[in-house]
Formats: C-alpha cells, structure tokens, sequence
C-alpha cells in the first residue's frame, strides 16, 4: 500500500530494479510521492492475465478495493507477462497484493518459471480455501515457506523448487 514495500526493497537492495504498479487513481499520488526520489518505476496500471482494461470498485478503505478486468472501466491493465518483460524477464522477488486478481495471475503460467521468490497476499473472496492457493503454488514450481492465514485473506512467502538434476 502506498509504496511501503517498495520503499523497503529499496533499503535493503539499493542498486535492485523495482517496479510498483497502482491501479487506483485515490492511490496513485501518494505511490508517486513515496518513491519519487528512489528510483523505482511506477505504472498506473491494473497487472492482469493479459492487456486490456479494468474496472476498479473502490468504495472504502484503499486495501479493500477490487480492480475487475474487461469492460469498459477505464484503467488501464498490463498482461502479468508483459510486466515480467518490463523489468527484464527475470525477477528475483515479486511481491503480489492484488486484492483477488492472483486467482487470474495463477492461470498465466509462461512467466512463473522466471520468477525466484515471491511474497504475496491471497484472498479468498469466492470460497476459494487455502489449500487451492497451495495448490495452485504447487503447479506453478513453488514451495511454500511461511504463511499467516486470517480470516477471509492471508499472506504466503514461497520460493522456486529445485528443479532435479
């Protein structure tokens, strides 16, 4: 939210490339005036299972707002591969908050094997359980390395599995 975890990537890895992406146009200026001097790319954007546009539906707390992609809704929405090109093709950390849209982002399954670690933050709005978040970690070469689960919502750390030799 806001940049906080971009602004922390930054103090600990200051020569990394960082990329933060916003969707929401409440949000987007304090991102901006968060990182502005840090060097991290910011792109008004929704990250999705592909190019196109987003609604957002964004009637409270900015940590509740949900983007929905097609329509008509305005936002502009980058392909989940698209966006792994942007900062090279490779990426050592990605940190996921996309307040639902992960259950898309798991079907794109290109661009995962370019990804080392990932830290993210799942929600269960349609009944999904944990154990298809798991799953869905599984199938796409992760192993999970520490999760806090809430209710409704969780956080999960995982981390590429060693391919065999």
């Amino acid at each position: 939210m806001w940049g906080f975890f971009s602004i922390a990537a930054r103090g600990h890895y200051p020569r990394a490339v960082i990329h933060a992406y916003e969707p929401n146009p409440r949000v987007l200026p304090f991102l901006n005036a968060n990182v502005s001097e840090l060097g991290i790319g910011v792109f008004p954007e929704a990250v999705g299972a592909s190019d196109g546009f987003a609604s957002i539906e964004d009637d409270g707390p900015s940590n509740q707002a949900r983007t929905h992609s097609g329509g008509d809704g305005g936002i502009a929405m980058v392909g989940f591969e698209r966006a792994i090109q942007r900062i090279g093709g490779q990426v050592d950390l990605l940190k996921l908050d996309c307040e639902g849209a992960e259950w898309d982002l798991f079907q794109t399954a290109n661009c995962w094997p370019n990804i080392r670690n990932r830290r993210m933050e799942y929600h269960l709005f349609h009944n999904e359980t944990f154990t298809q978040v798991h799953e869905a970690l599984r199938r796409l070469g992760f192993a999970i390395i520490r999760t806090r689960h809430e209710v409704g919502f969780g956080i999960v750390w995982a981390t590429r599995m060693q391919q065999p030799h």
